[in-house]
C-alpha cells in the first residue's frame, strides 16, 4: 500500500521554489489541462457560457465497467476529502472516495488553531475568535461569508483533536524548537512562534499575525494517511485511486451520482449516491484558462505557479475539476478569487526560506528609490513588488541584524529569533536565523556582502547615485526615530551603519494555490445561480467558496488547511444526515 501514499514535506515543497522560475517544473508551462477527450472549450461568451468551461461530457452506459451504489461519494482525497470520508464513515454510511492520484494528497503542514485543549497545553488558549474573524473579514474586503469563518474559529479545536487521534504516536513538541526524539522525527507537531519573541505583541500591530498556528513536520502526510487508513479499516469506506470523475449525475435538480474514468482501463465506474456527493477537488492553478478568467493579474505578472502533486497519468492534480463539475451542474461560482502569493524573502535556499525572509529592513527599487513601508506581511509585500520597474527590489541590512530581527514581527516568513543552536531533528524552522545560514547564503551567491555601502551598491542592478542618496535619507530618518516618508514603526527603523553590509534581490514570488470555489455556506451546501441550495451536492476544501477573497490572509498561518479539514469533517456528517 505504500505506493498509494503521497506526502511532500514543506522542505521538499519549498525546495522547488528556491530553484527559480527558469528551472522548476511549474504548471504555467503546461497550459490548461482538460478533464477528458470529450471536453472542449469555446471563447463564445454571448450565450452566458464560461469561456473556460466547454461542453459537459456525454458518457454512455456502454462504457461503464462497474456500477456501485453507496450512501456518500467523495470526489478528491486531499485533506478535506479524507476528512469527509472518515467523518461520513463514522456516521455509519457506506462511502466511496474517488481520487485521480495514486493515494491521498497533501503538502506542507501548517494549521491555524484557535484555543482548545491542545493550545491550552502551550498556554495559548486565550484568543478571541470574534476579534480574529473580524480582521479576516476586513482582509477579505467583506467578500466572504462570516458564518463560515466564525463556525470554524469556534468549533475547529475538537475536529483537530479528532484528526490527530488517528495517529496516536504523533509527537507533540513543547516549543517551536524543542528537540525531537529519534523515534518521532518522521512525524511530530510543533506550536509555531512559541514562546513568542519578548518584543512582539500582536495586539499592537497593524498587520497582526495571531499566535494560533501549529505545524506537522517534516510533513503532514503521516497524519493524513493515518486518517485514510482509519476510515478504510474501521468504517465502510472504499477508495478508488486512479479514477477521474468527469461527470455528475443530476436528476430533477438533485446530485445523485458520478461517472469516474478508470485510468487503467479507460472505462467508467458509475456510482450512485443515496444521500450526497461531496466535491473536495482542490484548486485550479494548473488550468491557465480558468486562472486567466478569474485572476488575469497572475498571468499578466508572469507569476510562477508552484505545484508538485501529480495524478496517475503524470499531470498536475489542481486542474479545476470541481469548478467544471459544479458549473455543469448549475452551481454558482464565487467572485473575487484570492491568489496565494505570500513572499518568503529573497535569495531562498534549499528550504525555500529567504536569506532574511520578509524582515522589514530597508528596500530600494531598481531606480534606487525607497517605495514602501517595509513593515509588511508577505502577501502585501508581493503586491508592492509587482508594481515596480522590473518587478524587483533589494532588501538591505548591516552587521546589527542579530539584535534587530528580535524586534521584527512574529509573522509568516519573517525572522524574529536569533539562535545559533541546532535542536535535534528540529533545526530548520524558518523564523530562526543564525550567522552560519547567512555565511552560507553569501558563499552560494544568494546574498551580496560588502565592507562599505558604496561597494554593496556597486554589486546591484540599481541606480547607484539615487540608491546612495536614499540610504543617506533613510539613515537620517532612523536616527531621528520618525519615518516621515512611509511611517514605518520606529521600533523597526534600522539604518545601514555598521559593516559588513548585506543585500538580497527580491523578485515576484510563486503562487501556491488560488482560492476560489463554488458559492457555499457553513453547512457546505452549494447553490445554483439563483442561490438556492443544490440538493445532494456539497463542497469542502479549496472548491468551497466564500472563505477567502482578493488575497490570502496570512494573519492566520495555515488557515487554508484548517478550514479544509474542518469543512471536510462537516460535509461528511451533513451529507449522511442530508442537512
Amino acid at each position: 500500500m505504500s505506493k498509494d501514499k503521497l506526502g511532500i514535506s514543506r522542505r521538499d515543497f519549498l525546495k522547488g521554489a528556491a530553484v527559480g522560475t527558469a528551472g522548476i517544473a511549474v504548471s504555467g508551462l503546461l497550459g490548461a489541462c482538460s478533464l477528458g477527450e470529450t471536453t472542449k472549450t469555446t471563447d463564445q461568451t454571448t450565450s452566458g457560457q464560461l469561456p473556460w468551461l466547454g461542453d459537459e461530457p456525454k458518457i454512455s452506459d456502454r462504457k461503464v465497467e462497474k456500477g456501485i451504489s453507496v450512501d456518500v461519494i467523495v470526489i478528491g482525497a486531499g485533506i478535506a476529502g479524507v476528512a469527509a470520508a472518515r467523518s461520513a464513515g463514522e456516521e455509519g454510511a457506506k462511502v466511496a472516495i474517488f481520487e485521480k492520484g495514486s493515494g491521498p494528497q497533501c503538502r506542507s503542514g501548517e494549521y491555524a488553531l484557535i484555543n482548545g485543549d491542545l493550545q491550552a497545553k502551550w498556554g495559548r488558549a486565550n484568543m478571541d475568535p470574534d476579534e480574529i474573524v473580524d480582521f479576516h473579514m476586513s482582509e477579505s474586503c467583506y467578500h466572504v461569508k462570516r458564518p463560515i469563518m466564525s463556525r470554524w474559529s469556534k468549533e475547529f479545536p475538537g475536529v483537530f483533536d479528532w484528526f490527530i487521534e488517528a495517529k496516536p504516536d504523533l509527537y507533540i513538541a513543547q516549543t517551536t524548537r524543542s528537540e525531537i526524539p529519534d523515534q518521532y522525527k518522521d512525524a511530530f507537531l510543533i506550536p509555531i512562534f512559541h514562546p513568542l519573541p519578548e518584543n512582539y505583541n500582536y495586539k499592537e500591530e497593524k498587520f497582526p499575525c495571531y499566535p494560533t498556528s501549529v505545524e506537522f513536520l517534516p510533513s503532514q502526510a503521516p497524519v493524513v494517511n493515518a486518517n485514510m487508513d482509519k476510515a478504510i479499516k474501521e468504517s465502510s469506506v472504499t477508495p478508488f485511486y486512479g479514477h477521474f470523475v468527469e461527470k455528475l449525475i443530476m436528476e430533477n435538480g438533485r446530485c445523485t451520482g458520478i461517472y469516474a474514468r478508470n485510468a487503467e482501463t479507460g472505462k467508467y465506474v458509475k456510482a450512485i449516491a443515496k444521500k450526497g456527493v461531496i466535491l473536495s477537488t482542490g484548486d485550479y492553478s494548473s488550468n491557465e484558462e480558468i486562472l486567466k478568467y478569474y485572476t488575469p493579474e497572475v498571468i499578466e505578472n508572469k507569476i510562477t505557479r508552484l505545484w508538485f502533486n501529480q495524478d496517475v497519468e503524470g499531470n498536475f492534480t489542481n486542474t479545476g475539476d470541481g469548478l467544471k463539475l459544479g458549473a455543469w451542474a448549475g452551481a454558482r461560482i464565487q467572485q473575487h478569487h484570492a491568489p496565494m502569493i505570500h513572499h518568503m524573502g529573497g535569495g531562498a535556499g534549499a528550504d525555500g526560506a529567504g536569506v532574511m525572509g520578509i524582515a522589514g529592513f530597508l528596500q530600494l527599487d531598481a531606480n534606487g528609490k525607497r517605495f514602501m513601508n517595509e513593515d509588511l506581511p508577505g502577501q502585501q509585500l508581493e503586491n508592492q513588488i509587482e508594481l515596480l520597474k522590473g518587478q524587483y527590489s533589494y532588501q538591505m541590512w548591516d552587521a546589527k541584524w542579530k539584535d534587530e530581527i528580535q524586534y521584527m514581527p512574529a509573522a509568516h516568513g519573517c525572522p524574529c529569533y536569533y539562535d545559533e543552536t541546532a535542536p535535534k531533528n528540529n533545526e530548520t524552522y524558518r523564523n530562526y536565523k543564525n550567522q552560519a545560514q547567512l555565511d552560507k547564503a553569501v558563499k552560494e551567491k544568494r546574498c551580496f556582502k560588502a565592507n562599505t555601502v558604496e561597494e554593496l551598491i556597486a554589486m546591484l542592478e540599481i541606480d547607484k547615485d539615487s540608491a546612495l542618496k536614499s540610504i543617506e535619507r533613510y539613515n537620517a530618518l532612523c536616527k531621528q526615530g520618525k519615518d516621515e516618508d512611509f511611517n514605518k514603526p520606529s521600533k523597526r527603523l534600522f539604518g545601514l551603519e555598521q559593516a559588513p553590509f548585506y543585500a538580497v534581490k527580491m523578485s515576484t514570488a510563486a503562487m501556491l494555490i488560488c482560492m476560489g470555489g463554488l458559492e457555499s455556506d457553513e453547512e457546505c451546501h452549494t447553490f445554483d445561480e439563483d442561490r438556492n441550495v443544490i440538493p445532494g451536492l456539497y463542497a469542502a476544501g479549496n472548491i468551497q467558496g466564500n472563505r477567502y477573497s482578493v488575497e490570502y490572509p496570512i494573519s492566520l498561518k495555515g488557515v487554508s488547511h484548517a478550514t479544509a479539514l474542518f469543512y471536510g469533517y462537516v460535509a461528511g456528517k451533513n451529507a449522511v444526515n442530508q442537512i
